[in-house]
């Protein structure tokens, strides 16, 4: 998971246009009468301009219009309420884990806006190494200890969102489920929703937010072409996302994962 998380940093900004950067020094280096070394200038200006560019809160908005819709399901009764994992935060000396925000906000959603008679699934797994715990269980442990809500399943093997959808699709056709709540955060509803229709499994998604949220007030007007930390955030979030749903287009399934 490492090596994926790498390749993916390495096309998304601030890191494309910073090599850029580094690229034209180099360039600029060689003698002035090589063709690169012309191209150096040009290189420079075209990766200031996209760092800049994706830094401003109306690129990372324009960026998120582009993530699109979860594809409209068949209306079926749904069975169970599944919640996808989002990470979680590290305490390197203690080891101590807990949710990160994200998924603690999917789990409070999935007890507010989800029908409250369904058994409930969290998913998620062990991403990177030392984790102690896997995602799922500290889910179960909120649910249960923060929300009253137990969770009935815990699929506790999945790294990526693909094999939360194979591992999840194959826990749940045990019992009997092939209609489900999908509960996650509107920009990874569409990648999430397709990829679990894919596993077999009939889809109603429950969202958290929308993409009406993209634009603060306080980031409107000048201030929206301004470079910002939250919106180059938000640009990396919603292009790592683009890149997610033409990788599993093109991708079949994976096998289940076991631990």
């Amino acid at each position: 998971m490492e090596s994926h998380a790498a390749l993916t940093t390495l096309v998304m900004p601030p890191l494309a246009p910073l090599l850029g950067l580094l690229l034209a020094l180099v360039l600029w280096l060689l003698p002035s009468s090589s063709v690169f070394a012309k191209l150096s200038l040009p290189l420079a200006i075209l990766s200031v301009a996209t760092l800049w560019i994706s830094a401003t809160p109306v690129f990372s908005y324009w960026l998120g219009k582009q993530v699109g819709q979860a594809p409209s399901q068949a209306e079926a009764v749904p069975q169970a309420v599944v919640v996808l994992g989002a990470g979680r935060y590290r305490d390197e000396k203690s080891g101590n884990e807990r949710l990160s925000a994200t998924t603690l906000e999917r789990l409070m959603w999935a007890v507010d806006k989800g029908p409250t008679q369904l058994p409930v699934l969290v998913t998620g797994g062990r991403v990177y190494a030392g984790e102690r715990d896997p995602e799922a269980q500290l889910m179960a442990v909120v649910m249960k200890d923060r929300l009253q809500r137990p969770a009935t399943w815990q699929e506790n093997c999945s790294r990526t969102t693909a094999e939360n959808a194979v591992n999840s699709a194959a826990m749940l056709h045990d019992s009997g489920v092939e209609s489900i709540v999908l509960v996650t955060h509107w920009w990874h509803m569409p990648r999430a929703a397709r990829v679990f229709a894919r596993a077999g499994l009939q889809v109603q998604p429950l969202a958290v937010g929308t993409p009406g949220e993209l634009l603060p007030r306080a980031q409107g007007g000048l201030l929206s072409w301004l470079p910002t930390a939250s919106a180059m955030l938000r640009t990396q979030v919603y292009w790592r996302e683009l890149l997610g749903q033409w990788w599993y287009y093109w991708r079949p399934l994976p096998p289940e994962h076991k631990c």
